[in-house]
C-alpha cells in the first residue's frame, strides 16, 4: 500500500524541499497551491511524480473541493498532512499594518491550517499519520516588524499543541515544527514599503527594518531549505514519537531557549541590539516628544 504526504506550499521553499525529503523516505507526495502557482511545482511532477492539487488555503470551499480530491487520490488514507504554507505579507510597525494584508496573512497561515487540518483529519486518522505544522521562532521571540507573522505562528503552534492531546486516542502525531533561520524568500517583500504613521518616520527605523528583511537571506544566519527537510524528515519518519515540538533551522533552539529561560527584558534587549532596533526606537521617542513640544 502507497504511502502518501500531503503538504501545503509546496511551490517554493521549505514546501518543495520537504516533496523531495519524503519522497526519498517511500512517500508519494500530493503538492498544494493557489492555481496560479502550480507551474512553480512542474519540476517536481517530472523528477518524484508529484501530484498537483490547485488550492487556496484560505478559501474554504478551495479547501473542501481538494480534500475531496485527495481522498479519491489516497484511497482516504493519508500518511502525513505537512501544514507549511506560509505568507509574510506585511511588515513594519505593528499598529502601521495595511488592513487586509494582515487579513490575508491570518486567512493563510492560520485559517488555512485550521481548514486543512479539518477537512484531511479523516484520511490521517484512518493512516494513524502525522499532521505537522510550520511554526517559527517568530511564536518565541518578539522579530523586529513582524508582529503580525510572529502572532500567526504563535496561535499555530497553540492550536497544534491543543490538537495533539485530542489526537492521541487515534494514534495520530502532531508536530509543530519551530523554525530558525532558512534561506527562503519569505519576507523579501514585507519590509519593502514605506511608513504610512509619521510616528515612525526616521532613518533610523527603516534601517532596522532593512536589517530584518535580511534575517530570511543572509547566509550567516541560515541554512538551506534542503538542509532543513533532511533534517526535520528524519525526525518525523521516525516510528517513535520525538515530541511536540521539533527545532530545525539557524538559531531554533538558542532562540526557543532565550523565550523561556531568560528574563524578558533581556531577551527583548537581544532581538533589539541584533535587528539595530534599540536606536531606531531611540529617535522614534525623540521625535514624539520634538512633536508633543510643537503641540
Amino acid at each position: 500500500m502507497p504511502k502518501y504526504a500531503l503538504i501545503t506550499g509546496a511551490s517554493s521553499g521549505i514546501g518543495y524541499s520537504m516533496a523531495i525529503a519524503l519522497h526519498k523516505r517511500g512517500y508519494r507526495i500530493i503538492g498544494i497551491a493557489p492555481e496560479q502557482f502550480l507551474w512553480e511545482m512542474k519540476p517536481l511532477e517530472q523528477q518524484i511524480g508529484l501530484i498537483p492539487v490547485a488550492c487556496d488555503i484560505s478559501d474554504l470551499d478551495q479547501v473542501k473541493t481538494a480534500a475531496a480530491k485527495v481522498k479519491e487520490i489516497t484511497g482516504n488514507r493519508l500518511d502525513i498532512l505537512y501544514n507549511n504554507a506560509g505568507i509574510c505579507p506585511v511588515g513594519g510597525p505593528a499598529i502601521d499594518a495595511d488592513d487586509l494584508a494582515v487579513k490575508k496573512i491570518m486567512d493563510v497561515n492560520v485559517v488555512g491550517h485550521m481548514y486543512m487540518t479539518k477537512y484531511c483529519s479523516e484520511m490521517v486518522i484512518e493512516a494513524a499519520g502525522t499532521i505537522i505544522f510550520t511554526s517559527s521562532v517568530a511564536a518565541r521571540v518578539p522579530l523586529s516588524w513582524i508582529s503580525v507573522y510572529c502572532a500567526t505562528k504563535a496561535a499555530i503552534d497553540q492550536y497544534a499543541l491543543v490538537l495533539r492531546s485530542e489526537m492521541k486516542p487515534f494514534g495520530v502525531k502532531v508536530h509543530s515544527v519551530i523554525t530558525g533561520g532558512v534561506n527562503t524568500g519569505i519576507g523579501d517583500s514585507a519590509l519593502s514599503s514605506g511608513l504610512r504613521l509619521p510616528y515612525f518616520d526616521v532613518d533610523a527605523v527603516r534601517d532596522s527594518m532593512s536589517c530584518a528583511a535580511d534575517m530570511s537571506r543572509n547566509p550567516r544566519t541560515t541554512i538551506t531549505p534542503d538542509q532543513y527537510a533532511e533534517g526535520v524528515a528524519n525526525k518525523i519518519c521516525k516510528r517513535r514519537d520525538v515530541g511536540f515540538n521539533i527545532y530545525a533551522g539557524w538559531g531554533a533552539y538558542l532562540l526557543h531557549y532565550l523565550r523561556w529561560y531568560c528574563p524578558v527584558w533581556l531577551m527583548t534587549l537581544f532581538i533589539q541590539i541584533h535587528f539595530k532596533q534599540r536606536r531606531a526606537l531611540s529617535q522614534v521617542r525623540q521625535l514624539f516628544l520634538q512633536r508633543k513640544k510643537m503641540n
